[in-house]
């Protein structure tokens, strides 16, 4: 998606489904709970890829290899912690429910944030006929 769509908007859009999941999580009713798991589960699935596609787009692939690694280093640090303290809430409160509007705000945080990266530094050159032509000469 990313190759036709602006990556951030497509990052809102997985960053939002998430948000439904956890409200679907905390009914508890019928099977919304395992409609709730899914949509959690497709948002989890993008970080990583949205992640390597946005440094390359902002950063360049000069560093790449590197700046990925930093970044996926954060991405993993801030997921150990989410689920540490989402369990630590648990065992506060007896329900999940605090976890999931926390999350639910850092997801609508991070929302904010990745719509204001602007236009990318290195945005995707198509190949056409013509810059295939000049490549081979």
């Amino acid at each position: 998606m990313v190759d036709r769509i602006f990556a951030p908007h497509v990052a809102s859009v997985f960053f939002l489904v998430p948000i439904a999941g956890f409200v679907f999580l905390a009914s508890a009713a019928g099977p919304l709970p395992a409609v709730g798991v899914v949509l959690f589960g497709l948002g989890l699935g993008t970080e990583i890829d949205l992640i390597a596609f946005m440094v390359s787009r902002y950063f360049g692939q000069r560093s790449f290899g590197e700046l990925y690694g930093y970044f996926f280093m954060v991405f993993g640090l801030g997921s150990s912690f989410g689920r540490f303290l989402g369990g630590y809430i648990f065992d506060l409160t007896g329900s999940y429910n605090a976890a999931f509007i926390g999350a639910g705000v850092a997801l609508v945080i991070g929302i904010l944030l990745v719509n204001r990266l602007g236009a990318y530094a290195y945005p995707v050159r198509h190949i056409t006929p013509q810059l295939a032509a000049e490549a081979a000469t």
